[in-house]
């Protein structure tokens, strides 16, 4: 699978209603600092290239971190500002570097920092 075949609108969009969704049913202020976490998952019938993504992952500025399930790629960066825009930046981005070493995103999610 390649970046043509992804449908960025899509995710994008589910981006901004999630973003909408945790502000007014679970109280997230905007603007608020968090540590996004975003999971990724092998795509089946292509080779995953686990060590090409991690390596281009931590060249921008990606921490790796430990995946919930087998297979799985996990990163985390932050602080940012818990707005759909800067969520969304870090989603693109890592969603086309994903997709060139076979793996697709697998959702994310976020902590507020100490």
């Amino acid at each position: 699978m390649d970046e043509a075949d992804w449908n960025f609108a899509e995710q994008q969009a589910e981006t901004v209603w999630t973003c909408e969704q945790l502000r007014d049913k679970q109280g997230v202020k905007p603007h608020s600092d968090i540590m996004l976490d975003l999971f990724f998952a092998p795509i089946e019938g292509e080779e995953a290239r686990r060590e090409a993504f991690e390596k281009a992952l931590s060249s921008f500025g990606y921490e790796i971190a430990e995946a919930d399930e087998p297979g799985q790629v996990a990163a985390s960066i932050g602080p940012i500002p818990f707005t759909p825009q800067d969520i969304w930046l870090h989603e693109e981005r890592t969603t086309k570097m994903a997709l060139a070493r076979g793996f697709k995103p697998d959702g994310w999610g976020f902590a507020e920092p100490d």
